[in-house]
């Protein structure tokens, strides 16, 4: 098919129009599209991102909770310690 940019529109017939009006519907939705493709990129990068961040953030709240409470078992246990040996001495 021969360019038909510069012909004036009034001097077209119908199924040339159409023509461009379909190549000009096709370059525009692949305009979309593309960017749209890139912002669903966008979206699914930063939602695995979110998640990794939860996924740190739950396994240092793990790791501080384990800690402490192995803290706090053995300060009670020291502390148990402490209290049997007194009764021991009455």
């Amino acid at each position: 098919m021969r360019d038909l940019s510069n012909v004036p529109i009034h001097l077209l017939d119908h199924e040339h129009y159409r023509q461009m009006l379909v190549r000009d519907g096709q370059r525009r939705f692949n305009e979309w599209h593309t960017e749209y493709l890139k912002y669903q990129q966008g979206f699914l990068q930063d939602q695995r991102r979110r998640i990794q961040e939860l996924e740190n953030l739950r396994e240092s709240i793990y790791k501080d909770h384990k800690r402490r409470s192995q803290e706090s078992r053995k300060e009670f246990l020291r502390y148990q310690n402490k209290f049997l040996n007194e009764m021991r001495r009455y």
